[in-house]
Parts: structure tokens; sequence; C-alpha cells
């Protein structure tokens, strides 16, 4: 066989194993993923919370992952695990990110997140994440500190509204007790809560009345880029 002609036949076989990228498998709808933009707006002060007010207010790096609907995760009157309780008494993201992480690889949740800290108790903490048509729910927290084991976070907020992903959603971020601290103010030594109690809402003093933190203490907008 002649060079050219074995030059000839690699040809035909490079362009007929060729295809197009339209002609590629594509991704299947209810696998495509959406990002959105969620933006803490925080509004911990001395004039609306003058109580004990602390000094150094602050909230620690953002956390949280995306994943399946109604998780227990997170969840009010569920017992906060040890990466909880370290986010809600330190500010810890270890080892809450390696919890979250156990979860993602059994495929409960989609992503890990973890974003800014805000040195005051006023601004702004932003962070994209993605979310997609399995796991369309966002869970995100910060520790209110200093505090014994509060922390301000957003449980389980769905984006996907008649099976499509809404362009804008504000919530209310809500403050949690995670129940592993017996501290009754802000700067209180540190006092374990044993038995641990449940992850519960905190409305009480000095934050709130025992009925409702009021105004919010902050809100949380989710939009969709």
């Amino acid at each position: 066989m002649g060079r050219f002609s074995l030059l000839a036949i690699l040809l035909l076989v490079l362009f007929s194993c060729k295809k197009d990228v339209k002609d590629l498998p594509q991704k299947p709808d209810d696998l495509q993923t959406t990002n959105y933009r969620v933006t803490f707006n925080i509004n911990w002060n001395s004039t609306d919370y003058p109580t004990d007010y602390p000094t150094n207010a602050h909230f620690s790096k953002l956390i949280g992952w995306t994943h399946e609907p109604n998780t227990e995760f997170f969840k009010e009157g569920t017992l906060a695990s040890e990466g909880i309780r370290k986010m809600a008494e330190l500010g810890a993201t270890t080892p809450l990110d390696i919890e979250i992480n156990e979860r993602i690889a059994t495929k409960e949740g989609l992503g890990i997140y973890i974003g800014n800290n805000l040195a005051t108790g006023v601004g702004q903490i932003t962070i994209d994440v993605e979310v997609d048509k399995y796991h369309p729910s966002v869970t995100l927290a910060t520790m209110l500190a200093p505090s014994p084991d509060w922390y301000l976070a957003v449980v389980n907020v769905n984006l996907l509204e008649n099976n499509q992903f809404i362009s804008t959603k504000t919530v209310d971020g809500i403050v949690y007790d995670a129940g592993t601290d017996d501290g009754l103010t802000y700067t209180s030594a540190n006092a374990n809560t044993y038995p641990r109690r449940a992850i519960s809402y905190f409305v009480s003093a000095p934050l709130g009345n025992d009925t409702v933190v009021s105004p919010s203490i902050a809100t949380i907008t989710f939009t969709k880029l």
C-alpha cells in the first residue's frame, strides 16, 4: 500500500470519529445546576438590642451546604452534631465541614460553602451557591459572637417552586440555640449543657422577649444568577 493511500485511510478514520459538539450527549435537564447569590443583611445593633450588647459584636465565617429538601441536619428539634456545636460556640468551620462532606458523599448534598465573616454586628455577608433539582435547598449558618452557643442561620430554604427555580426570595434570618451551653448572656463563662438539649429558636433575653426577636436581626436574600 502506498504512503499516500495509508494517509488517506488514517484521515478518513479520524474524521469519521470526530463529532460536532452539538452531537455529544447533553446533561439531562433535571441534572442542570442553577447558581444563586445569597446576601445576609445583618443588623445586630446596640439601639435595637441594648441589653448587654457586647463591645466586640461580630459573626464568624459563614458555613453551609446545598442539599435535598427536608434534611434533618441543622433542623430545629434535633440534637446538634459536634460540628454544629463548635460552630455555635467557637465559630469553627471544622469539624462541621467534615460532617457536611460526609453527607455530600452519600448524595444527600450537592456542595459545601465556607464564606466570609463579619467583623461587626452590622453589615453584609455574600456567598454564591449552586443547586439542582435533587438538591434545591440551602442551609447557611454563622455564629453570633460572642455568645454561649447562639448562631444566625437559614435552614432548608427551598428555591424550587412548581418545578422551577425562583428568581429571588427574601427570608428572615433566625437565631438558634444549639442546646450545648447554659450561658445566659453574650459573654457568659463556658457552662456545658448536660444532657444536651435539642436545637431551638432563640427568642430569650438578651436578644428577644421570650416570644420573638424583633426587629429581625437579619434578612437573607437569594438572587438567581
